[in-house]
This record gives structure tokens, C-alpha cells and sequence, in this order.
């Protein structure tokens, strides 16, 4: 059992760790989806990246903390049991848990594969929650990059490589002084 921000694990190499969202429980009209019938989720919160992921990351214009949608088969399931919120008792080794629902461990609605629990001794409460671990690689869309986008945060650049090769790239607003060709391209220089 971990304490409250400690991961499980941290990724290696060009992989990621995510927090998928919960599926979609009720239709637009308003009627409730059976838990069987119901898709699993395809997005998910980035909470954890590799060394090679981090420099993928920031070279297309990511952050850990970005919502991404990523494939139906992506990844590998991880287990996340940790201490949300310690108890009144600081020596308290925490023997005896009372299982509870997850929503009284936390108060956003993301508890899929969830499982809550408070300590009878000292009332810390516990979640145990699944993670995704998979390579940066099977992220489809990133909803936060796109918001970046519009607001003008990031930009998307054609430039040109040594041999003459068109390329594209993420220019970040602090990294940016813009001119503009006369063919209307906006080339940035750092």
C-alpha cells in the first residue's frame, strides 16, 4: 500500500502511465447504460512518463497531466492501492480496513475498477484503482494539446530541414518569436 502520491511504479523508456476516465454510465436522454452493456473508456489522464517519453512528449507539445484518447487494446492493466487521506493516528498501521464505497474515498466520479476502504483504527481512507501502462506510441489524440492549439499556447510549424525536406513541429508561446513569409507561412525562429 503506497501513500497518496506515490505511483506504483514509474515507467521506463517510451511508455506512459494513465489514469483511464470511468465509461459512460447513462444515455444523452438520460437512461442508465447496465454495467454490462457498458464500453470501457477510451481516455484517460497522463500521470507518469519514461525518460525517451518525456522527450517524445515535449517534442509534440505534451504534458504530463494531459487528457489523451488512446486504442481499445492499449496497454497493461496496473493496480494502484494507495493512502488517499491519513488517519488521526500517525503510528496507526493500518490492520484492520473496512471496505466502502469509493465515492466516499473520493469525491470526483472517476471510480471504475475502484475499490474504497477506511481503516477501523485511525479512519485513513484508501482507494484501490487501475492504471494503464502503455507506450506513448498508442496515444490517438490529445485533447489538452488541441485546447493548447486554439488559445494560441502551441503552435504547429512547417519549417525545413537541413536537406530541404518539409517537417512540421510544436512551437510552445515562451519559445516563440513569429515571422511571416510572403506566402502567408509562419515560420518561427527560437
Amino acid at each position: 500500500m503506497l501513500k497518496r502520491d506515490e505511483l506504483p511504479a514509474l515507467p521506463e523508456a517510451d511508455r506512459i502511465m494513465v489514469r483511464p476516465n470511468p465509461p459512460v454510465t447513462t444515455t444523452i436522454g438520460g437512461l442508465e447504460i447496465p454495467v454490462i452493456a457498458q464500453n470501457q473508456a477510451h481516455q484517460g489522464r497522463i500521470i507518469a512518463a519514461g525518460l525517451k517519453a518525456l522527450d517524445i512528449m515535449h517534442d509534440n507539445g505534451q504534458e504530463i497531466g494531459d487528457e489523451v484518447l488512446y486504442g481499445q487494446f492499449a496497454g497493461a492493466w496496473e493496480e494502484w492501492d494507495h493512502v488517499m487521506k491519513p488517519g488521526n493516528d500517525p503510528e496507526c498501521e493500518h490492520a484492520e480496513w473496512s471496505r466502502h464505497s469509493p465515492s466516499t474515498i473520493r469525491d470526483d466520479k472517476s471510480h471504475y475498477r475502484c475499490s474504497g476502504y477506511i481503516c477501523d483504527a485511525c479512519g485513513a481512507l484508501r482507494l484501490q484503482e487501475p492504471l494503464l501502462i502503455m507506450n506513448i506510441g498508442d496515444v490517438m489524440a490529445n485533447v489538452d494539446k488541441a485546447a493548447r492549439a486554439r488559445t494560441g499556447a502551441v503552435q504547429i510549424v512547417r519549417g525545413e530541414t537541413t536537406d530541404g525536406k518539409t517537417c512540421h513541429f510544436i512551437r510552445r508561446r515562451d519559445e516563440m518569436t513569429t515571422s511571416t513569409a510572403s506566402n502567408g507561412v509562419a515560420y518561427v525562429t527560437a
